[in-house]
This record gives structure tokens, sequence and C-alpha cells, in this order.
């Protein structure tokens, strides 16, 4: 799309913005590459960078979980890297550096945003970035585009591509992304079955029956549930359990409740590239 893409607010429940983009994957159309599906639309600010290597990591460890819950994912690098010759390094060279590493390769987008014009669309600007930036600021000169933000999308109301769920960090925080796929249940589980889910619910534990539902209603629906409070009552519902739910890096492996996951600890290459960041 066109280079000069103005910052706009992105509220819950508003319909995300479309976008062309080239990608290592190939150019897309968002909306045509989500389809009436989910999608998780990640900022990172830049290639080559610890941060975000640790986070293809783990989607890409968690990709088939996201797969088999109707979800594709898109990564956005806000910041590419330019070469001496004045072109930019591809992304698919970061891809190959994550591939060296990790116990799963890397198989989704990751979009070109040389001129900024989808971090200004998608507004994924810090405080200082704002205060700073010009509408002339090549995004390459590292003045803008600091943060990391990442949008859940899905379906609301029977209209596609909504912005469900939003997480903003710092550049210097990685996702959670164990977080991002409960979150994701979380959304689905409400939308099919009509309930609410309760502070670090999980597939199979309790929901909370919506207040505007009454007891006979709740009944019908839920068969027993347990009243509280008049407007907090729990219930239970058939939920598929989510694995891998406490992911974390230690010692250079990716582990589970303390046990190593995949086929063990992060592979490592000694020529892998090297950037100062």
């Amino acid at each position: 799309m066109a280079g000069q893409q103005q910052a706009q607010t992105i509220r819950l429940g508003c319909v995300a913005p479309n976008f062309e983009a080239d990608t290592t994957q190939g150019r897309i159309n968002f909306y045509d590459y989500i389809g009436d599906g989910w999608a998780v639309l990640f900022c990172i600010p830049d290639d080559f960078t610890p941060v975000a290597t640790t986070e293809l990591v783990m989607f890409a460890y968690l990709q088939q979980q996201f797969t088999d819950r109707n979800v594709k994912f898109v990564v956005i690098s806000t910041k590419n890297r330019p070469t001496e010759d004045g072109e930019y390094v591809p992304h698919t060279e970061w891809v190959t550096d994550v591939n060296d590493i990790s116990p799963s390769p890397v198989k989704f987008p990751i979009a070109s945003d040389a001129d900024g014009s989808l971090s200004r669309l998608y507004n994924v600007l810090d405080k200082k970035d704002v205060d700073n930036l010009n509408a002339d600021d090549n995004v390459a000169t590292g003045l803008a585009f600091k943060s990391r933000t990442l949008f859940i999308i899905g379906p609301e109301w029977k209209s596609k591509h909504h912005v469900r769920l939003v997480l903003n960090y710092p550049a210097a925080v990685g996702f959670n992304t164990s977080e991002v796929l409960r979150a994701l249940g979380a959304l689905q589980t409400s939308d099919s079955a009509s309930i609410r889910t309760p502070a670090n619910w999980v597939p199979g534990g309790d929901v909370v029956v919506p207040p505007s539902m009454t007891d006979e209603e709740a009944k019908k629906m839920f068969g027993d549930f347990k009243p509280v409070k008049s407007y907090l009552r729990f219930a239970e519902i058939p939920s598929e359990p989510v694995a891998f739910t406490d992911l974390s890096f230690r010692q250079g492996a990716l582990v589970s409740r303390n046990i190593v996951v995949g086929d063990g600890k992060m592979k490592v290459k000694e020529d892998a590239h090297v950037y100062d960041v």
C-alpha cells in the first residue's frame, strides 16, 4: 500500500486495517491471507535482535497449536536493517538464523516495512517516538517504531477481521507466547459458549456465567453451577487442554514444567549472523 499511511487509533472491536506487503513468503493481502479465520499479527522493533529472536523461536514451536485453532501468524519487523549499498538485509537471512537454533522452523511470513507505512497504519509507537517523529522519518534511521505490539484479530458478531485483543510491550520485554495462546483460547471459548472467563482461566477451568443469564437459563445451558455471589456464578464446560502453557528458556533449553521439550536444547551454530544492535 502507499508509503504514507497515517497512524490511527486501534481500539478493541474495531476492524483491523487491511494491507498488502512483501514478505518472506511472497506478497500477501492481509485479509486474503487470513480468510474467515483468526490471526496473530505481531510487530517487533528489528531483525537480528535477541529478544525478537526468542519470540520467533517460541511462536514457531507453538505454531501447530495456533493452526489447530484456525489462526495464522503474520510478523511485521518495523525497522528493516540497511546495508552499505543502500538496500536492506532480507528478512530471510534472519529466518535462517532463527531456524539454526530453533527446535521448529519458522513457517509464517515476516513482512517488510522499510518505509514505516505498516507501523503507522497500526500505530505501534511508544511516546518518545511520537514526540520525536517527523512525517518524513524513514524507519531505517532508527528514530521511530521501537515498541513491540501484538494483535489478535478474528470474527466478531459474524463480521470478520476485528481487533479482539492488543498487547503492547516495550522493546526490552518479550511477549509471553503462552499467554497469547491462553488468551486466544479464552476468546474462542467465550465466543462459542456465550460465557466469560475468570482471571487466570485455562481450558478445563471454571467459566463465569454471564450476569444477564437467569439461574434457570444457566441451569439449562450448564447443568449444575456454583453461585458465589448474586453476580458471580461458576460453571464447567468441556474444553480441550492447552499444552506447554509455561514454556520458558533455561540454560539454552526450551522447557515446560522443568522438562526439556521438542528435540532438546536449542541448536547452536558458530557461523550464525552477528550484528550490532
